[in-house]
């Protein structure tokens, strides 16, 4: 959005306060008001303004400075002002479809008042909520008024205490009784305990719960989700069959009550199975709209990345605290000078600027694609609610996953590594509490292992990009996928026959450049990578331990590479669209650059040893 609200409404952006940093606001080049703008809308802003103020103005998220709440104190608050957003009704089902980009600005403003509010409310209204949209029908559409209405409280349980990652060794188990018509949900014993599951501790009363669905005749089916009470909305007592509690203090986000649960033959009604994907007739037999394997487990993928592109944009949220902190304060800190009698402020540093800087230029790329593929997200759940089987609903649903395992690495690693180098940045004050730099530390830390661990997923998004390259190989398919991430790739050839050329360092300064180099690296990384594991298997090597050999030096880098090229041609089409007013492209167009040059320098050596190899004479460019 290009309007401007200069000599307009002050009240959507009033100015700052007059203070130290008004000699640095005054050199801007740009409006910070217009960029508010663009990267915004008025609408968002204003909506925004909306959240901040009632919270403001609202006794029940009243700070007490110092005050050390106990975990009992802390959840119970927690749970109250949740309690409260709800009230507030800042955001209807109707405006959830209406505008779906509010969705991640309400998570985010609840965040920076408090990152385990953000994961409560979170996990109650989009994880479990999105579950039992994206994964049931019909039947399940009371449920949603109930979530909004917070006539019953939702946890998403998949881990269990044994397994997390690895969902196919998920052990719980929901076998079919057609005679009642019920499932039986089962824990065998403590290890298939769901653990670690967000609001399960003291609050939810109803669980999406993942188990291996059984039909008469021992067959099963793999991992279904079924809706379970857990407890009774009244008394919050456990049901009868469920052993459900906490399961303590953690690192960070103690506000978040995390939780187990096992179940000894609890029986729930056959509807209970959210059945978007499989059903079970009244009879015991298992159908599915969905013949093929691949797509079916496409749909089930959905559930999965609602929650990792929602950790996106936590993390990103942290980060923006983070660097707004350091850089204010770097803004504002006096140290030595050109003489003894002068000091300037440490941001003059070049040193400081070359450790904070990318960080803020990371803000706005990473920002601007959590939002994007939000928007994608949206999309694969409108189709799956509108009932669409096709092919390349099937393919978004692969495509969308792939992206989400890659970009919450990259959203939490940048994260983790950017508020230590916040809080080095600002020296001992950066140690002291107040300034929320640990805080902001501990509660982005488990955004790099809960909805899985970064160094799986990274495998999940090489793993999809190696099968396109075999299945090209195979069968002389083009690269395509709905989002167009991928279409690069069918030409491969060409790009790895490009060199880099640039003649000075201004040329660098269009992030066109360094996309081009993205781009060549994923083609190369993915032939090594490719050749790799064929060579691995040609040596005798399993297909798993093939592929546990290639990923270190090869599928790690592969899937990191593809992501942040992603990121960096998302942000580039942005900040150069013919929308961005006059005024902003410059100063967007040096973000872009600097994002796309910062992440793509942590690969030098990779590039360097790559065109050495590419340059071996006698070296030809094969795909296997």
């Amino acid at each position: 959005m290009a309007s401007t609200v200069e000599g307009g409404d002050t009240a959507l952006l009033p100015e700052f306060p007059r203070g130290p940093l008004d000699a640095y606001r005054a050199r801007a080049s740009f409006s910070w008001k217009e960029l508010a703008l663009f990267t915004e809308g008025e609408d968002m802003l204003r909506f925004k303004k909306t959240i901040f103020s009632a919270l403001e103005n609202d006794p029940l998220f009243a700070r007490s400075p110092g005050a050390d709440l106990s975990l009992e104190k802390y959840r119970e608050l927690n749970f109250l002002r949740c309690k409260r957003i709800f009230e507030y009704d800042f955001l209807s089902v109707e405006d959830m479809f209406k505008s779906p980009l509010k969705v991640p600005a309400l998570i985010q403003c609840l965040g920076m008042y408090d990152s385990s509010l953000a994961a409560k409310y979170l996990l109650h209204s989009l994880v479990f909520g999105s579950a039992v949209y994206s994964s049931g029908s019909e039947r399940h559409l009371t449920y949603i008024q109930k979530i909004f209405r917070m006539e019953i409280f939702g946890c998403f349980a998949l881990t269990e205490l044994s397994h997390g990652s690895n969902t196919k060794a998920i052990r719980t188990t929901a076998h079919y009784d057609p005679a009642t018509e019920e499932f039986i949900i089962h824990s065998p014993d403590f290890e298939a305990a769901k653990f670690w599951v967000g609001n399960m501790g003291k609050t939810a009363t109803h669980a999406v719960v993942f188990a291996k669905l059984c039909v008469p005749g021992d067959q099963c089916h793999g991992l279904h989700p079924f809706i379970v009470q857990i407890r009774d909305p009244k008394t919050l007592l456990p049901m009868p069959g469920v052993m459900v509690g906490d399961i303590g203090k953690k690192l960070g986000q103690n506000g978040l009550d995390n939780g187990f649960a096992m179940f000894h033959k609890v029986r729930v009604p056959r509807q209970s199975l959210l059945n978007r994907m499989g059903d079970v007739t009244p009879e015991g037999t298992y159908v599915s709209p969905f013949k093929d394997v691949r797509q079916r487990f496409g749909v089930s993928l959905g559930s999965l990345s609602s929650g990792r592109v929602s950790i996106v944009s936590l993390a990103i949220l942290n980060l923006k605290l983070a660097v707004a902190i350091a850089l204010r304060f770097s803004a504002t800190r006096r140290q030595f000078g050109p003489t003894e009698e002068e000091e300037i402020p440490v941001l003059e540093y070049p040193m400081q600027q070359w450790r904070l800087l990318p960080y803020l230029a990371a803000v706005y790329a990473l920002d601007h694609f959590s939002k994007s593929l939000f928007l994608d997200l949206v999309e694969l759940q409108r189709g799956l609610a509108s009932g669409d089987r096709s092919a390349r609903q099937a393919e978004l649903g692969r495509e969308i996953h792939a992206l989400a395992s890659a970009s919450k690495p990259l959203a939490s690693w940048t994260t983790q590594q950017g508020i230590q180098e916040c809080r080095e940045a600002c020296g001992g004050h950066g140690y002291l509490a107040m300034n929320r730099l640990g805080v902001l530390r501990d509660d982005n830390d488990p955004n790099c292992t809960y909805e899985g661990d970064n160094n799986i997923l990274l495998q999940q998004t090489s793993n999809y990009l190696l099968g396109l390259l075999a299945h090209q190989v195979q069968d002389g398919a083009c690269f395509r996928s709905p989002l167009k991430s991928v279409d690069f790739l069918d030409a491969c050839p060409g790009i790895l026959d490009q060199k880099f050329e640039v003649s000075s360092v201004a040329d660098c300064l269009d992030s066109a450049v360094a996309l081009a180099a993205y781009k060549w690296l994923v083609c190369y990384l993915l032939r090594e990578t490719y050749q790799k594991l064929n060579q691995e298997k040609r040596s005798g090597s399993s297909d798993f331990e093939a592929r546990n050999k290639c990923q270190v030096s090869h599928g790690r880098p592969l899937a990191l590479a593809f992501v942040e090229l992603t990121v960096v041609q998302r942000f580039h089409e942005h900040v150069h669209q013919p929308c961005v007013p006059p005024s902003l492209r410059a100063v967007l167009g040096r973000l872009s650059a600097l994002y796309a040059l910062w992440s793509l320098s942590r690969h030098t050596a990779l590039l360097y040893r790559a065109e050495r190899r590419c340059s071996c004479p006698g070296r030809r460019d094969r795909s296997s």
